[in-house]
């Protein structure tokens, strides 16, 4: 089996790559925003990265547009499912093959206004987030 097309593990950690200039991360207290699905980028799910195939939340932040900052939430897999989210590996994304890709298919474009979307956020914000990490800067080109 390619990299990334096994199934999620329920004691896998799992990335979410938050823009610093978003203030969803301030003082300590992370906002349910921050798991909003966006309403063109995340038709099928909202985007999390597998830490197994990242390495560090470092690594995550990298990731990101030069000369950005970024923060990381940490979550774990079987917290989200023991909590009803859904976890899924998708590493065929529109940019090419991506084994750290995974989705939160729950939480996506098509209903990112429901009550029960804007309820997970705040779960996800409040209780499953297991430590945000970071900022990190990435190198200008």
């Amino acid at each position: 089996m390619k990299d990334g097309c096994e199934p999620i593990a329920d004691d896998e950690l799992l990335y979410r790559r938050i823009p610093a200039s978003s203030d969803w991360y301030q003082s300590g207290q992370l906002k349910p925003e921050a798991f909003a699905p966006h309403k063109k980028r995340d038709v099928t799910g909202l985007s999390v990265s597998r830490a197994k195939y990242r390495g560090t939340e470092h690594d995550e932040a990298m990731r990101g547009r030069p000369g950005k900052t970024y923060y990381v939430a940490v979550l774990r897999a079987g917290d989200l499912r023991r909590y009803g989210i859904e976890v899924v590996a998708r590493p065929q994304t529109p940019e090419g093959y991506d084994p750290a890709h995974a989705e939160l298919p729950q939480l996506n474009a098509g209903n990112r206004r429901t009550d029960e979307t804007l309820e997970r956020q705040r779960l996800l914000a409040e209780k499953l987030c297991l430590c945000v990490k970071g900022p990190f800067t990435v190198p200008s080109t």
